[in-house]
């Protein structure tokens, strides 16, 4: 299997492997087998909810299919519902006859879709011969789309390469448009781009052709974003506080230590909460490594256990920053208390952190320091202890 297929499966059938396992099947048909197939002049008369490495249909299903497949879905026959597929692959050379929605890294349509075409996937192709009696609404990397459109076509693609019939209207947003051949559009023909559409003269159009410009910075959003910073900053100042008063000789052993190894302390946090990623990343490489008949077993451990590192790692975000802006507000304060260094470091990494292009370097710098001076401080703690208690034995 193509390495690109198996770096996509970990994310297509965590989702998919949640997604069967909280859907009932009532009445339909279920499959885990390794490879489904429903080979050619077979009809299923009912829906069918598969999961496997490959899903294959060369007869008919006479209802919906749900797939989640770790290579591919091929249909090659028909479906006379709808589809929902999440794969890496998706290929329909025959007919659906209902709507299809998909997740997948390609996605190529030879034959008919006879409802909606709705999803995202790396690759979107179109083949000339290719008929959607719907709407299509993609999201795409790369788009290339030659067959005939029923409705409208939407969406944002990052290349676009557009021709054959749109009956409908066009509203895209898109990186680059281009128009390598004929295309007849039965609406308006509006897209937003930051270059100019290439082939626009190939292009008949009932309606309107309309140049939209990129859109703007959203203030609204910007204006939700600082006062998300602004809330979290004072939030964290709260915590801080609150860790100080109930623990104060802690606090202040951790802020210490900030100063002594900071190069060790930012290692050693940065691996407790880097975690999550490292344990992503091995998930990923297994997936690439192991055959594919062991996606579905290794998923259904390394999923929990990433589940809970992310939670664990998002719970000590919440303290660990509290040694580092403990540290900066004493190192400013000289003479301060815990209290005062701890108040007077949360503003100043919180004006930090409101500077553009700087800002994200404050979460990048002190949560791995932070982290690292508490564990420091703890181990330190445990050391002495251990050191009386030998010193009271030999004693």
């Amino acid at each position: 299997m193509p390495s690109r297929y198996r770096a996509a499966l970990g994310i297509w059938l965590s989702a998919g492997l949640l997604w069967a396992m909280a859907t009932p099947a009532l009445a339909a048909q279920t499959s885990n087998a390794e490879f489904v197939i429903i080979p050619e002049g077979d009809v299923l008369e009912d829906d069918l909810y598969a999961a496997a490495i490959r899903v294959v249909v060369e007869g008919t299903i006479d209802g919906d299919l749900i797939a989640f497949a770790a290579e591919e879905v091929v249909i090659e026959g028909t479906v006379t519902g709808s589809v929902l597929a999440l794969t890496p692959r998706i290929t329909v050379n025959g007919a659906v006859e209902g709507s299809l929605r998909f997740a997948a890294t390609t996605l190529s349509v030879q034959g008919t879709v006879g409802g909606d075409l709705v999803g995202t996937a790396w690759e979107t192709r179109l083949a000339a011969e290719s008929e959607v009696e719907g709407e299509v609404l993609v999201w795409s990397w790369d788009a290339d789309l030659e067959g005939t459109i029923g409705s409208d076509l939407s969406g944002s693609q990052r290349h676009l390469a557009l021709s054959g019939e749109v009956v409908g209207d066009v509203d895209v947003s898109v990186g680059t448009l281009l128009l390598p051949s004929e295309l007849r559009v039965g609406g308006d023909f509006g897209y937003r781009s930051a270059s100019p559409a290439q082939g626009l003269e190939r292009a008949t159009v009932d309606g309107a052709v309309v140049e939209k410009s990129t859109l703007p910075p959203n203030l609204r959003v910007r204006a939700l974003g600082m006062l998300g910073r602004f809330l979290a900053v004072l939030f964290l100042a709260l915590s801080a506080l609150t860790v100080a008063y109930g623990w104060p000789r802690r606090t202040d052993a951790a802020v210490a230590r900030v100063g002594s190894t900071p190069v060790r302390n930012w290692l050693r946090g940065a691996v407790v909460l880097f975690s999550p990623l490292l344990v992503v990343l091995a998930t990923v490489l297994l997936l690439i490594l192991a055959p594919a008949a062991a996606a579905l077993p290794l998923l259904a451990v390394l999923v929990p256990l990433i589940l809970a590192l992310l939670g664990l790692s998002f719970a000590v975000t919440l303290i660990a920053g509290i040694p580092v802006v403990g540290w900066v507000g004493r190192s400013v304060l000289r003479r301060g208390d815990l209290y005062r260094s701890l108040l007077a470091g949360s503003i100043l990494a919180g004006v930090v952190w409101f500077l553009p292009f700087v800002g994200w370097i404050v979460p990048l710098l002190v949560l791995p320091l932070g982290l690292g001076a508490w564990m420091g401080a703890w181990g330190q703690r445990f050391a002495s202890e251990r050191a009386s208690i030998s010193s009271a034995r030999s004693l």
